[in-house]
């Protein structure tokens, strides 16, 4: 606290029925505020501190860096602070003092974890940021700046502690330099940090999703990361990173915003990154007590889905009811007390699946429950409106044993590099096992397939809801077409005996039967002889 000043009470401001609390209060020198977004679920969440430029003000931070949507599933608070006069003291502790009392204020109302408190700024809020690893490397775990650094330099920095910081500036950014930065604030940070000369340098850059969306997705990216680690000096680890993205001017990249460059190679064009999320990308794997399990994002299969590693990459969310979560014997058990209104309002969730529009997947889990019951089961959008991904949720019925179960669709809807697959256990309270979780791309179930081997002549085809099968045999057979749902319902089948030579066929009018996937299954004398998998796209 500023020698000779006195806080006086924080008020906090929380509109009814909104997602947005306003947190105001007063110094005896004036007046500051913060805009406090919060999740509605919460579980000893982190706190990131994002901080605007000069001339700014928590009217532009939002709209600007929009961490909200990536809050409400990373379990994150966000505080938008506003700078006295829409500038920061990057020379003394008052706002120094300002953030820390945020961060008291925020422990106090949401609980936040206090080994994982983050800054984040664009420009001015960016050499805040920068201020702040210098000053109270104690209480900030992780950094990263948007085109900003402490143009003089720092000094006079605690060296209890070298907080990493990833910098992301554009290359073509001439207010605040970005020459500048590479030529002379990053050489004192990695002396100062002790870290590699010669980075590691990862060109073009990024090369996943990395929650990009299409536009930027279809440009070749010309950025670039340069990553300087692992640092160590007197004891102290760290580690630095840059990255440098294409032609991007004085700005904060995110996917909704075009290059405002007026080079005509740029101008117009989406940036290479999405600037929030590698901010929260990097930020979530520090913290104050030591490394956090790092949960790759945006990946094509399922993280820890033999609950190996315990609850990492799951959460269990409570929105009515009550219901426990614990992995015992590397099984996911979910106690139930009581339960809600609906199947989602007990849920377990993975987020971060990367689902391809017009690819085919294969889920696959072991379930078992301590009485019978059902199950459902669901991959959807992870953000309002939360959009199946599935032609028909899955139903699966559980029974003591523990039983593999599986399900096939096609992703129909745009690309989602932020999927997730949901286990709901709302409609009932006996407890539920859950264990080797996985999903997979298959290929496309087939079409038309055609069989010959040496005694049997086999034709399928689907031609689109009209499924129809042939069988020649060289001697005689009793003959059964069947059709079964992913569950093993049978929803169609025709019985009849054939003569040697005779061709048997069947024509089966699929367009009452639900949109998704079947199994077209031929028995010949009671023995399975053709199976595979079709789509029934009606």
């Amino acid at each position: 606290m500023l020698k000779g000043m006195k806080y006086l009470m924080l008020i906090l401001l929380l509109a009814a029925g909104s997602v947005f609390a306003a947190t105001s209060w007063t110094l005896n020198v004036g007046s500051r505020n913060a805009v406090i977004y919060a999740p509605d679920k919460r579980d000893n969440p982190a706190l990131v501190i994002s901080m605007h430029g000069i001339g700014g003000g928590t009217w532009w931070t939002p709209g600007a860096m929009k961490f909200e949507a990536l809050a409400d599933t990373a379990n994150f608070v966000v505080a938008y602070p506003a700078g006295e006069n829409s500038s920061w003291d990057l020379g003394g502790d008052k706002d120094v003092n300002f953030i820390l009392a945020i961060i008291d204020s925020m422990y106090n109302r949401y609980q936040i974890d206090r080994n994982r408190v983050y800054a984040s700024g664009f420009s001015m809020g960016g050499m805040m940021s920068w201020w702040l690893s210098c000053k109270i490397p104690d209480k900030i775990a992780a950094i990263v700046p948007g085109d900003g650094y402490p143009l003089g330099g720092m000094s006079g920095c605690s060296e209890v502690r070298h907080v990493p910081a990833l910098q992301i500036h554009g290359t073509a950014d001439d207010f605040v330099s970005y020459s500048g930065f590479v030529g002379s604030f990053m050489p004192a940070q990695r002396t100062r940090y002790g870290c590699p000369s010669t980075p590691v340098k990862t060109s073009p850059y990024p090369v996943g999703v990395n929650g990009r969306n299409a536009s930027q997705l279809a440009q070749t990216s010309k950025s670039f990361m340069e990553y300087y680690g692992p640092c160590e000096k007197d004891g102290l680890t760290s580690e630095l990173a840059l990255l440098s993205v294409d032609g991007m001017i004085h700005d904060w990249a995110t996917p909704d915003k075009l290059n405002a460059n007026d080079d005509t190679n740029y101008k117009g064009k989406p940036f290479d990154v999405n600037g929030t999320w590698e901010a929260w990308n990097f930020m979530k794997t520090h913290s104050l007590d030591g490394e956090i399990v790092t949960i790759p994002a945006h990946r094509d299969s399922v993280y820890n889905g033999s609950f190996a590693d315990g609850t990492a990459g799951w959460k269990l969310n409570v929105w009515d009811g009550g219901a426990t979560g614990s992995v015992v014997n590397e099984e996911y058990q979910v106690k139930i007390d009581s339960i809600g209104t609906s199947n989602y309002q007990i849920q377990l969730i993975q987020v971060g699946l990367i689902l391809e529009q017009g690819k085919y997947y294969e889920v696959n889990f072991d379930a078992y429950s301590t009485s019978n019951r059902t199950l459902e089961v669901n991959v959807e959008k992870d953000t309002d409106p939360w959009t199946s991904y599935l032609q028909n949720l899955q139903n699966v019925d559980l029974t003591t044993s523990k039983t593999t179960h599986t399900f096939t669709f096609a992703m129909e809807q745009p690309t989602d590099s932020n999927g997730r697959l949901s286990f709901n256990f709302g409609a009932s309270t006996q407890t539920v096992f859950l264990d080797n979780i996985s999903i997979k791309t298959v290929e496309k179930p087939t079409a038309i397939s055609w069989i010959n081997n040496s005694k049997d002549v086999i034709a399928v085809q689907c031609d689109n809801s009209l499924l129809k099968m042939e069988f020649k045999a060289p001697q005689s057979k009793k003959i059964s077409f069947n059709i079964f749902d992913l569950k093993g319902n049978q929803m169609r089948a025709n019985v009849s005996q054939i003569g040697q030579g005779e061709i048997q066929s069947w024509v089966s009018d699929l367009s009452q039967m639900p949109r998704g996937i079947y199994i077209v299954q031929i028995n010949a004398n009671g023995k399975a002889i053709y199976r595979s998998k079709i789509l029934n796209a009606n």
